[in-house]
């Protein structure tokens, strides 16, 4: 796998973490639709890291831009659930 190609996906991957963040806050623990948004924008991040990976490997994996992009995907994940579950509180 090529350097730019592993760059192009790890970037792809952390756009998505960074929109999902943006729909977490907007949500502020009363919209249900927009952390649903959130939720597919993580899987679509997720699904571009697990495919740098595959491709990459060790390489892919001991990169600092896949690194950080794994721990925002999995903090982000944690706040949708944890504002998911605030909704569910409420309801």
């Amino acid at each position: 796998m090529g350097q730019q190609n592993l760059h192009q996906k790890l970037q792809q991957a952390s756009q998505q973490i960074k929109e999902a963040q943006q729909a977490v806050l907007q949500a502020q623990g009363s919209d249900r639709q927009l952390l649903e948004q959130a939720d597919q924008q993580l899987q679509q991040a997720e699904q571009e890291l697990q495919s740098a990976r595959n491709q990459a490997g060790t390489e892919a994996t001991e990169n600092p831009q896949f690194q950080q992009a794994s721990e925002q995907l999995h903090d982000t994940r944690q706040q949708v659930q944890e504002a998911q579950q605030n909704i569910d509180d409420v309801l």
